[in-house]
């Protein structure tokens, strides 16, 4: 069923006549170039061939591989699961970087989010600043010192968590430079607990996750 177009760091499956077979030699200029500029923004390397299914919609990628998702990974096949249809094309950035960015370890959702978002730069077509004032005016924005427990973070909405996540990443790279934000990704480590990382944030930063949400939140409006 599945037709595969190889590349040098990708094997892409899709389905025979959907918009995927159409679009694959574009889809495998993107991605390849989306590779090197992730695994150069990281400093690290890769030698693995990552997989890639492409799915025609939702409820096929649910029947298939039990995630009815626009797009999410396997780590330790290596693979891609996305959705790729007329108005959602789940290819990019953002699930490359969670493969690519396994040598840095895994850290707390907050964080492995918000790095794929923050390598991604849009969060449905809009800058992931866009999101954060709008749900600012709306009093949306989540508590960050309650959602680094990922328990926590799964129970809000992606449409507010994602964008939330991209920004603040980009404000602590910015803010510390990225070999910092690096140190503080690999020390958050969501099986100690959010105590042991709320602690470390501050150990690593001099200041605390809540001194940092406020900064941010100033640094948005202005």
């Amino acid at each position: 069923m599945w037709q595969i177009k190889k590349s040098r760091h990708y094997i892409f499956h899709y389905f025979p006549n959907s918009l995927a077979e159409k679009e694959i030699k574009e889809i495998v200029k993107n991605q390849e170039a989306t590779y090197f500029e992730i695994l150069d923004f990281l400093g690290v390397k890769n030698n693995k061939i990552i997989n890639y299914f492409l799915y025609p919609d939702n409820k096929i990628k649910g029947e298939m591989m039990g995630d009815d998702g626009n797009g999410n990974t396997v780590r330790d096949k290596f693979e891609v699961h996305a959705v790729y249809k007329q108005d959602i094309k789940c290819i990019g950035a953002h699930e490359d970087t969670h493969l690519l960015s396994l040598p840095l370890g895994l850290s707390v959702e907050l964080f492995r989010e918000g790095l794929a978002e923050f390598m991604s730069k849009t969060w449905h077509h809009k800058s992931h600043n866009f999101w954060v004032r709008k749900y600012l005016t709306e009093n949306k924005i989540p508590d960050l010192s309650v959602i680094i427990d990922d328990e926590k973070w799964d129970k809000i909405d992606d449409m507010v968590s994602y964008p939330c996540a991209g920004s603040f990443v980009k404000f602590l790279i910015r803010k510390f430079g990225k070999e910092k934000f690096f140190e503080l990704y690999k020390n958050m480590n969501p099986r100690k607990g959010p105590q042991n990382n709320l602690k470390k944030v501050f150990e690593m930063t001099g200041k605390t996750i809540f001194e940092l949400q406020r900064e941010w939140e100033r640094k948005i409006n202005t």
